[in-house]
């Protein structure tokens, strides 16, 4: 090999060696970017959520949802209020622990007060993160203390579109074992999948449906309803 083309390939192999460093270094930041822990959110008295509520069976919008901070101690209280017609049962207060630790729970079927504080996200805020909970619950309907147990599960960092604009939020899936309060129901589950963006201090997205048997079947084969909620305007306090 001669002296020219012995310099061309010491200059591909520089070439290819900084490519592939290069290459190595993207893939470590972008590893290490998957695997990187949201901050805590920090409520603020005022702040203010709005999301449209979504029937997930036929696509229809139900109506609108507005959340807003009350209080921030003792508890932490958030407002709720709904347009006629909009997804869920009574709705009149969150009330939380800390953000996000759900003590009063008004956006299932029925409101339930929890015997403890109920993560509605993990204390660690990273991929791969989880926490557990078992407890119990009560609803209006009956001061009797109602089975409810959870694994909050966070997934990964994704982006995520809705009609407030584009966010990058972590998908937190919260699959729950319970008795609901209606003991015709059976074998009652519940999976609850949270997209919280630390630009807003809460979820951008929410969406929720579960799945029961009665005393008839033998097996789990009617589902609740299938119900989203997608923000549609974030104005902080």
């Amino acid at each position: 090999m001669n002296a020219p083309a012995r310099a061309r390939r010491r200059a591909t192999l520089a070439l290819l060696g900084a490519a592939a460093l290069g290459a190595g270094c993207a893939t470590r930041e972008a590893a290490t970017a998957a695997r990187a822990a949201a901050p805590g959110a920090q409520v603020r008295l005022g702040d203010r959520w709005r999301y449209a509520s979504i029937n997930l069976y036929n696509g229809m919008r139900l109506g609108e949802l507005l959340a807003e901070v009350v209080a921030t101690t003792p508890r932490l209280r958030v407002a709720v209020s709904a347009t006629t017609g909009a997804a869920g049962g009574q709705r009149s207060e969150e009330v939380y622990a800390s953000a996000w630790r759900v003590l009063e729970e008004p956006n299932y079927d029925l409101a339930q007060v929890f015997s403890a504080p109920a993560p509605l996200l993990p204390s660690v805020l990273a991929p791969g993160a989880s926490e557990s909970f078992r407890g119990s619950y009560r609803t209006p309907l009956s001061d009797d203390a109602l089975y409810w147990s959870e694994i909050a599960r966070v997934e990964t960092w994704e982006r995520v579109r809705v009609p407030a604009g584009e966010f990058l939020a972590l998908r937190v899936r919260r699959t729950i074992a319970f008795d609901h309060a209606d003991r015709f129901r059976q074998r009652n589950t519940r999976s609850d999948t949270l997209w919280y963006a630390p630009e807003v201090n809460r979820w951008v997205r929410r969406e929720w449906t579960g799945w029961y048997g009665t005393a008839a079947t033998l097996r789990t084969n009617m589902r609740e309803d299938w119900v989203a909620h997608e923000l549609i305007d974030y104005r902080p306090g």
